[in-house]
């Protein structure tokens, strides 16, 4: 099975339909879900969440192995294979899920003693909605492997109609129950039974889609669990990291400040992650196409994926994070309230500049799991979540709660600045000087002019209504449009152009 670029853009296309849905619906309900719950509320409804995230380690990256495996298998007519696998997993990750649900239990009596600024009246409420999300995690964790073979085929149009309906559901859901004064029990109850409805969705999918899969339960042969583990232990390495960079730090700012900081810290660090979910939608598609370039053996289709892949994304996360370094305390303060800007739109400044790199290695992660070389990422991914949690603590004796956002900064910068590039230079035939030169500074070079104009908009022009703000930022995005196009005229004459005009013209062999 070959996957051309026009199967590959669209299912980034697909993926950004329900990345954008999610989106609209965070800056919708985030600043009703705030005034409604208040800043303790708020901040107690975040930690249930970052504290219970961590039982999604106990995965143990059988997620990644079956995208792996199934669409290797696929790909090489090996259905047995595939069914082994997802067999396998699905068997590990029922077991686990009674784990999960044993653990959620012990977390939910012990929250309230773990973090600063929890009053008698959330007790109760706190206990109630860690046991109810631990049940989410439950199911998704056990369902969500049949789910998973909707990605691993490409069909991300199936996942994304599935991850429209989980969404749907769960921002009615929150506008009903707060509207009745309801609060974050009524939310993880709503919560529930949108994962419980979408993953449902998945499996009737993903079964019919794969009709040549077989399911059971029985216990996998002892090979089979080998080859899983070795795939996915280094990626479980890695859901280890992301979770000591990205969950820790409302954790830290809870137990080193308080419940209701947590607030101001989850508002920056919320909007870094919904804005960074247009470049995961285009990252979570390059894994499996990775995986069947290196499986037909097309090295030239692998190197053209990272080099496009890496413009790709940057081309969609610069404009947003620029215009969140330059605007951001601005918009926070537009979007949720002034009290909420200087704070909250500092940690922005920070969160984001970590970001730019991240996401310029975001193509090279994808392939270095597509072809199973994610080994020594895995361990760096490590080191940069124990050097997070370690300076975040350090740092918020000196700095309080911007301490925390620096202590995310400084080990990202080193990673992917210092150890990426080289990494995946090997991987795609390319030297640690292309990478940087070739591949990255052009669009950054890019970026320049947009950087300039959206400055000079927030200072002689700032806006007064949020309408207003994005008025201005679309208005401005041609400016970096253009200036890409001008430095990569060639080839979007001879390359971007036939390949839209297929996208939508052409007939789908």
């Amino acid at each position: 099975m070959q996957l051309r670029f026009k199967h590959i853009a669209r299912n980034v296309l697909f993926n950004w339909l329900g990345t954008i849905a999610n989106m609209a619906v965070a800056i919708l309900l985030s600043p009703f879900t705030i005034h409604h719950l208040g800043d303790v509320g708020y901040g107690v409804w975040t930690l249930a969440n970052s504290s219970t995230s961590y039982l999604f380690l106990l995965d143990a990256g059988m997620q990644s192995s079956v995208l792996r495996f199934v669409s290797k298998g696929r790909t090489q007519g090996d259905h047995v294979g595939a069914s082994a696998a997802i067999s396998a997993a699905l068997w590990v990750r029922i077991q686990l899920s009674v784990v999960v649900l044993i653990l959620s239990g012990i977390l939910a009596a012990v929250f309230p003693h773990l973090f600063k600024g929890i009053s008698a009246d959330f007790v109760t409420d706190a206990r109630m909605a860690v046991a109810l999300i631990g049940i989410s995690t439950a199911i998704g964790m056990s369902l969500g492997v049949l789910g998973s073979v909707l990605s691993a085929l490409n069909r991300y149009d199936l996942q994304n109609y599935a991850n429209l309906t989980q969404t749907a559901i769960r921002a009615i859901g929150v506008v009903i129950v707060l509207r009745a004064g309801h609060g974050i029990v009524a939310i993880a109850v709503c919560e529930l039974i949108a994962a419980l409805a979408a993953n449902l969705l998945r499996i009737v999918l993903a079964l019919r889609l794969y009709p040549e899969l077989r399911i059971h339960l029985k216990k996998p042969k002892p090979e089979t669990l080998r080859t899983i583990w070795s795939y996915s232990w280094y990626a479980f390495l890695t859901t280890i990291a992301v979770q000591l960079v990205y969950k820790t730090d409302n954790l830290v700012v809870g137990a080193r400040i308080s419940a209701a900081a947590v607030a101001f810290y989850a508002i920056a660090n919320n909007l870094v992650g919904n804005s960074d979910q247009l470049v995961g939608a285009m990252g979570s598609t390059f894994v499996p196409a990775a995986s069947t370039y290196e499986a037909a053996g097309d090295t030239t289709s692998l190197l053209n994926l990272y080099k496009n892949g890496t413009r790709s994304t940057l081309m969609v996360s610069l404009p947003i994070l620029i215009t969140l370094i330059v605007r951001g305390p601005s918009f926070i303060g537009l979007w949720i309230g002034q009290e909420y800007s200087h704070i909250s739109g500092t940690i922005l400044i920070i969160l984001c500049s970590a970001l730019i790199f991240s996401n310029a290695n975001r193509t090279a992660g994808a392939i270095s799991f597509g072809v199973g070389k994610h080994k020594q990422p895995a361990f760096w991914a490590i080191g940069e979540g124990v050097a997070n949690l370690t300076l975040s603590i350090i740092l918020v004796r000196w700095f309080g709660i911007y301490g925390v956002a620096i202590g995310t900064l400084i080990p990202s910068l080193f990673i992917h600045i210092v150890l990426w590039p080289g990494y995946i230079s090997k991987l795609v035939g390319l030297s640690y000087f292309e990478v940087i030169w070739n591949v990255w500074t052009p669009m950054f070079l890019a970026a320049v002019p947009f950087a300039i104009a959206s400055y000079a908009v927030e200072v002689l022009f700032p806006a007064h209504k949020l309408y207003v703000f994005f008025l201005q930022t679309f208005a401005l995005l041609p400016i970096f449009f253009l200036t890409v196009g001008l430095v990569f005229r060639t080839y979007v004459r001879n390359q971007i152009f036939p390949r839209v005009r297929s996208l939508f013209f052409a007939e789908v062999k």
